[in-house]
């Protein structure tokens, strides 16, 4: 097995931001009026065309008078902040048809989305599922969230209809509990690099191992670029389903500084997405959590659009970063649903 580097990274300053200083406000980018004109035009042409809304390309939907927020959307997320909260998406304004294209579009002028899970689908959809699939997998179920980021370079969603209560959002710089670690704990950050391994749960490729032969760092440094990647459940379930994986002492002692931090109001901002509103993160500089949530049957259930994102160029990782084979992403394995359900079958 690969033993990693524990030389810690210096995230930039920009990356590692604590609510307790900059505002939510801060993160927040508006749609100039009119802007969305010649994308709902071209996402109108689409539907008349009968096309599939994941076969559509940048050549089909040209953000047009969109082009110039979305690189602002770009910029702050790869250079400075890796944090954006966009709001002015017409939702109720557009069919959920006309709604997916719309935001397929920004989404291509961001990065090249990426399958989800191993039904393969680039475009998700978020909502509660549990009625037909009591295991199914944390964006199909209405559970919280801890904080945890996703196996893309970028994320996004947005919001059709939030939930009756809960589905709060959390985000909260990663590079900023770094930095608090690295100044209180080296010992414990120093685990941190070492990471863990991670199982699969039964969304490997065919042929994969269910459990990964290599630690998963959950932070790694690579030509000047510090990242970041946290999936608790995931090096937990390893860990109990593998004898011979042990999480030490001073490993939970990191993992629980780790996650304080996460929780510390100090350095996260919550918030509850409204209908229309979008928000990007950086998988490597930003983790994202969320509470428990329920509908109430009179109104709309929950629905959030997601995508994961491919960018280029590529941020410098790790090889070892990597959970899946052939990431960014989830391969997609033909005849399998994204639910916890069939973890043992596939070992």
């Amino acid at each position: 097995m690969v033993e990693l580097s524990t030389e810690f990274g210096t995230p930039s300053p920009a990356s590692s931001w604590r609510s307790e200083d900059r505002d939510l406000s801060a993160f927040r980018q508006s749609l100039p009026e009119g802007a969305l004109g010649s994308l709902v035009e071209a996402v109108r042409r689409s539907l008349d065309a009968g096309r599939a809304v994941e076969s559509l390309t940048v050549e089909d939907l040209p953000l047009g008078g969109l082009a110039d927020a979305i690189a602002s959307v770009r910029a702050e997320l790869t250079n400075s902040s890796g944090f954006v909260i966009l709001d002015g998406i017409p939702v109720d304004e557009l069919s959920i048809d006309e709604t997916e294209r719309v935001f397929w579009g920004i989404g291509l002028g961001l990065g090249l989305p990426v399958s989800q899970s191993v039904m393969g689908e680039r475009l998700g959809h978020v909502r509660d599922v549990t009625a037909t699939d009591p295991n199914a997998r944390a964006y199909r179920n209405k559970s919280e969230l801890t904080p945890h980021s996703d196996p893309a370079d970028l994320l996004t969603f947005l919001c059709i209809h939030p939930a009756a209560i809960g589905g709060v959002s959390r985000f909260v710089s990663s590079m900023a509990i770094h930095e608090e670690m690295k100044a209180i704990r080296p010992d414990l950050l120093a685990r941190l690099y070492r990471g863990f391994r991670y199982h699969r749960l039964g969304e490997q490729r065919p042929g994969s191992l269910p459990i990964t032969e290599h630690r998963v760092p959950v932070f790694s440094e690579c030509e000047g670029f510090t990242s970041c990647r946290y999936v608790r459940v995931y090096f937990e379930e390893a860990a109990a389903d593998d004898p011979t994986i042990e999480i030490t002492d001073l490993d939970r002692e990191a993992i629980e500084m780790f996650e304080a931090l996460a929780a510390d109001p100090a350095l996260h901002h919550e918030f509850a997405l409204k209908s229309g509103e979008a928000v990007f993160a950086n998988n490597f500089t930003v983790l994202h959590a969320r509470s428990g949530f329920e509908n109430d049957p009179a109104l709309p259930p929950r629905h959030l659009l997601r995508l994961w994102l491919s960018t280029d160029p590529k941020r410098p990782i790790q090889p070892e970063v990597l959970h899946f084979d052939g990431e960014p992403g989830v391969p997609s394995v033909e005849g399998r649903t994204p639910s916890y359900a069939i973890k043992v079958s596939m070992q």
